[in-house]
C-alpha cells in the first residue's frame, strides 16, 4: 500500500466516523488539525481540494447537528418512520 493510498483512507474513514458519536470528536480534531493537511498533501490533493473537503465537512456537520435536534427528545432507535407508525397506532386504538 503506498503512502497516497493510506492518507485516501484516512480521510475517507475520518469523514465516514463524522456519524458515529463515539468518534465524531477524534474526527473533528483531525479536520481541524495539521493531520489532515499532512494527509491530504500525502493523497495529492491542493490547497482547493483541502477548502472544498472542510466545506463539505462543515456541511455534514450541520446536517448532523439538524438531524440530532429533530430527534432530541425521542427514544434511541426512535426513527422519524418509526414515530409515524407509533402515531398511527395510536390513533387506532383510539378508536377502539
Amino acid at each position: 500500500m503506498s503512502l497516497k493510498s493510506l492518507a485516501e483512507g484516512i480521510i475517507l474513514q475520518s469523514i465516514e466516523d463524522l456519524w458515529n458519536e463515539n468518534h465524531r470528536n477524534d474526527c473533528i480534531t483531525f479536520f481541524t488539525s495539521r493531520d489532515l493537511r499532512l494527509c491530504a498533501e500525502l493523497a495529492g490533493m491542493d490547497i482547493n481540494d483541502q477548502v472544498e473537503l472542510l466545506n463539505m465537512v462543515k456541511k455534514s456537520m450541520r446536517s448532523i447537528r439538524r438531524d440530532r435536534k429533530k430527534n432530541a427528545g425521542r427514544g434511541k432507535g426512535r426513527t422519524p418512520e418509526k414515530e409515524k407508525r407509533a402515531r398511527q397506532r395510536e390513533k387506532v386504538l383510539s378508536y377502539a
